[in-house]
């Protein structure tokens, strides 16, 4: 994770969007408990959830108030909280609210995944020696930084399932131990981002989840106070392989999740129909760019088919040192073999090429184009044709900008979509509520804001505007957004796993070619920029309209 991530505000960092107060207690009302449930909340936070759980079981119990308080905390509820000053409130406001805070008791002040919960006979136990439980409910740290030392640690424990990969990141590695800690027949609920529903990252879990029980989801209907993000609540209950899911009471099965390379919670039968044909990866693949770094060294802005260029380029070497190999390194961490054949580089003095970035006394006006500049690919908003806006220092091949990268941090060493740099193809912005996708000519160097669509080898040319018009229809944004990727990003697998239209007949689909290839050809001689609202925009998309059996409406 980057270095600006994990250095955010505490609270945000440990991924804290606390669940209000009103939320947690309808959904712990509607808990079926008994005395000798075992409830766990391992995200306890300020206590929404606990302490509604504790005045439920302290009606269960009897006794003094302060003997059915030690009950309800040594024998049905275990709370977790990472964050002191959060466990301190918690446990105030115990006191505060019961007049006292039994001396032993499950509430605990520590990390969720350091935490053992020991059981004092093993025999009650499907795994000897762990504790099950029978609920567990919450609201899992969103978006929160696992501390970097111990992100390989827990990937090696959580990031894989039934094959699958399992994103590195806190909610979704709270679900899969939290899943894992239930009985059998175990209830799991959790209030989370609805994110998991689509993401391709999430698939794994996705999978995971349908792999150990039945799951329905349902959109919580109370804004949070600290997050705009939609928010659900994942129900869920340990009881094997299952066929289908619950999305807001609306059975989803898993043949037609399955026709989706993500494994999306979005499908729905009818648009189920538009999957069951070849993909846009079979006839293109997908690139994002590169990263250069510190795009103010290189990238210029085009005005008036010129740029000023305010620096000169000069190389030279510099010793490489262990402390700055240490330096550039993931984590700031080398392995042993790594270690000594950089002690020994430095021991002989051997050195690595570096470039400078030299300030000129005024900024050269360089007119494009020019042998040492290419057309640079960032995001933007046109649909159809945009016309370059900006440039990128290109002499000999790249040479400054790649010998920058390489001596930059680990993770600016690789150069993203190199095979493709020059190459015709169709682009559009990253991060956007709808695909913006436009015609991008031969000769751009790519950028990691603006992924790339290409031909594959042996694909009829006509493809790439036949496919460019299907990308400016409402209704392939209706299910990039609905179905593979519902965030603001979209990228390039998601691209790859859009449907191919293959149900546009021959006719129609020439008459989409013809009229997309046009739109492209206005809008690179006139400079026409062209709107979705636009007639001619309208009568291109009107090419790729399903036939009326699908039952798809296209509005």
């Amino acid at each position: 994770m980057s270095q600006t991530k994990t250095e955010r505000a505490q609270k945000r960092q440990l991924g804290q969007y606390y669940t209000p107060a009103g939320l947690a207690r309808r959904l712990v009302a509607d808990l079926p408990l008994t005395p000798t449930t075992r409830v766990l909340e391992p995200s306890a936070g300020n206590g929404a959830f606990v302490l509604p759980l504790i005045e439920r079981f302290i009606e269960l119990h009897t006794g003094s108030v302060a003997a059915r308080l030690r009950r309800a905390l040594t024998e049905n509820v275990f709370a977790v909280e990472i964050d002191p000053p959060a466990h301190a409130a918690l446990v105030q406001a115990i006191r505060d609210r019961w007049g006292t805070v039994p001396r032993e008791s499950n509430l605990i002040c520590g990390d969720f995944f350091d935490t053992e919960f020991d059981a004092p006979d093993s025999s009650e136990t499907l795994f000897g020696g762990t504790r099950e439980f029978d609920l567990i409910v919450g609201n899992p740290p969103f978006g929160g930084t696992i501390e970097p030392r111990l992100q390989d640690r827990l990937d090696g424990q959580y990031g894989e399932r039934d094959g699958f990969k399992i994103k590195k990141e806190t909610y979704s590695f709270f679900i899969v131990r939290a899943v894992e800690l239930l009985k059998p027949d175990g209830r799991l609920q959790f209030i989370c981002s609805d994110t998991f529903l689509t993401i391709p990252t999430m698939k794994g879990l996705r999978e995971f989840l349908l792999n150990r029980g039945r799951t329905s989801v349902r959109a919580v209907d109370q804004e949070f106070e600290e997050t705009n993000q939609p928010m659900v609540v994942l129900d869920f209950a340990r009881t094997g392989l299952t066929q289908q899911v619950e999305i807001d009471e609306r059975v989803l099965r898993r043949e037609t999740i399955n026709l989706t390379g993500n494994r999306s919670w979005q499908i729905t039968e009818s648009l189920g129909r538009l999957f069951e044909g070849p993909k846009l990866g079979d006839f293109m693949v997908a690139s994002s760019g590169m990263t250069v770094g510190r795009n103010e060294l290189f990238v210029r802005d085009i005005v008036d088919d010129t740029i000023a260029e305010p620096y000169e380029f000069e190389f030279r070497h510099e010793p490489i040192t262990l402390r700055r190999e240490l330096e550039r390194a993931r984590l700031n961490v080398l392995s042993v073999a790594a270690r000594a054949k950089v002690a020994a580089q430095e021991r002989n003095g051997e050195t690595r090429r570096t470039v400078d970035a030299v300030p000129l006394a005024a900024p050269v006006r360089v007119e494009l184009p020019h042998p040492d500049y290419c057309y640079y690919n960032k995001g933007c908003n046109d649909i159809v044709y945009g016309p370059p806006r900006h440039a990128i220092f290109w002499r000999d091949d790249g040479d400054a900008v790649i010998t920058f990268k390489k001596n930059g941090n680990w993770y600016l060493h690789g150069v993203g979509g190199m095979p493709y740099f020059k190459r015709e193809g169709l682009t559009w912005q990253l991060i956007s509520p709808t695909l913006n996708a436009r015609y991008l000519p031969p000769g751009y160097i790519l950028d990691s804001g603006a992924p790339c669509g290409f031909l594959r080898d042996g694909v009829n040319p006509d493809e790439l505007v036949f496919i460019l018009g299907w990308c400016l229809t409402p209704l392939c944004t209706r299910i990039l957004k609905g179905v593979l990727n519902h965030t603001r990003n979209i990228q390039s697998k998601d691209f790859e796993r859009l449907p191919y239209p293959f149900w546009v007949r021959p006719e129609q689909k020439a008459d989409a070619v013809r009229r997309c290839r046009a739109l492209v050809e206005v809008a690179m001689r006139t400079g026409r920029k062209y709107e979705r609202h636009d007639p001619e925009v309208g009568l291109l998309t009107a090419c790729y309209t399903p036939p009326v059996d699908f039952g798809i409406s296209v509005t």
